[in-house]
Protein backbone atom coordinates (compact mmCIF):
# COMPACT_ATOMS: atom_id res chain seq x y z
CA UNK A 1 0.00 0.00 0.00
CA UNK A 2 1.52 3.72 -0.49
CA UNK A 3 -0.14 6.76 0.78
CA UNK A 4 0.97 10.36 -0.36
CA UNK A 5 1.12 12.93 2.24
CA UNK A 6 1.24 16.55 1.80
CA UNK A 7 1.50 19.72 4.18
CA UNK A 8 1.74 23.42 3.08
CA UNK A 9 2.45 26.97 4.80
CA UNK A 10 2.88 29.91 3.65
CA UNK A 11 5.68 32.58 5.53
CA UNK A 12 5.55 36.62 5.02
CA UNK A 13 9.71 36.02 4.30
CA UNK A 14 11.92 33.58 1.62
CA UNK A 15 13.29 31.00 3.60
CA UNK A 16 13.11 27.57 1.87
CA UNK A 17 15.39 25.62 4.32
CA UNK A 18 12.92 27.08 7.17
CA UNK A 19 10.09 26.34 5.19
CA UNK A 20 11.11 22.72 4.15
CA UNK A 21 11.93 21.74 7.39
CA UNK A 22 8.90 23.09 9.24
CA UNK A 23 7.00 20.98 6.81
CA UNK A 24 8.94 17.88 7.09
CA UNK A 25 7.81 18.31 10.72
CA UNK A 26 4.11 18.51 9.87
CA UNK A 27 4.36 15.65 7.15
CA UNK A 28 5.52 13.42 9.98
CA UNK A 29 3.14 14.44 12.43
CA UNK A 30 0.73 13.63 9.32
CA UNK A 31 2.02 10.45 9.00
CA UNK A 32 2.07 9.63 12.68
CA UNK A 33 -1.89 10.93 12.94
CA UNK A 34 -2.74 8.45 10.25
CA UNK A 35 -1.14 5.53 11.98
CA UNK A 36 -2.88 6.97 15.44
CA UNK A 37 -6.23 7.12 13.51
CA UNK A 38 -6.16 3.79 11.93
CA UNK A 39 -5.95 4.59 8.93
CA UNK A 40 -2.47 3.16 8.24
CA UNK A 41 -0.19 0.07 9.10
CA UNK A 42 2.13 0.25 11.65
CA UNK A 43 4.65 -1.32 9.52
CA UNK A 44 4.20 1.85 6.67
CA UNK A 45 6.79 4.16 6.82
CA UNK A 46 7.44 7.32 4.71
CA UNK A 47 10.83 7.22 2.11
CA UNK A 48 11.74 10.45 2.79
CA UNK A 49 14.17 10.04 -0.10
CA UNK A 50 10.76 11.11 -1.94
CA UNK A 51 10.56 14.38 -0.47
CA UNK A 52 9.36 17.16 -2.90
CA UNK A 53 9.45 20.95 -1.45
CA UNK A 54 8.16 23.63 -3.94
CA UNK A 55 8.34 27.04 -3.11
CA UNK A 56 8.61 29.75 -2.72
CA UNK A 57 5.57 30.85 -4.79
CA UNK A 58 4.66 34.83 -4.00
CA UNK A 59 1.40 36.00 -3.89
CA UNK A 60 -0.18 39.51 -2.91
CA UNK A 61 -2.84 39.54 0.35
CA UNK A 62 -5.76 41.70 0.61
CA UNK A 63 -3.57 44.64 2.10
CA UNK A 64 -0.53 44.48 -0.90
CA UNK A 65 1.58 42.47 1.65
CA UNK A 66 3.82 39.99 -0.30
CA UNK A 67 3.28 36.12 1.18
CA UNK A 68 5.56 33.25 0.26
CA UNK A 69 3.84 29.76 -0.45
CA UNK A 70 5.74 26.77 -0.10
CA UNK A 71 4.32 22.71 -0.17
CA UNK A 72 5.76 19.45 0.34
CA UNK A 73 5.07 15.88 -0.24
CA UNK A 74 6.08 12.55 0.42
CA UNK A 75 5.18 9.23 -0.35
CA UNK A 76 4.81 6.38 2.71
CA UNK A 77 5.15 2.47 1.63
CA UNK A 78 4.46 -0.60 3.69
CA UNK A 79 8.27 -1.79 5.22
CA UNK A 80 8.56 -5.05 4.36
CA UNK A 81 8.54 -7.69 7.00
CA UNK A 82 11.53 -9.93 7.92
CA UNK A 83 10.67 -13.45 6.60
Amino acid sequence: MTTVYSASAVLPYQHRQGAAAGLRAELRYLVELGYLLGRQAPEECPDWTTLVVTGPTPTTDAQGREWFEYSATVTSHRADRPA
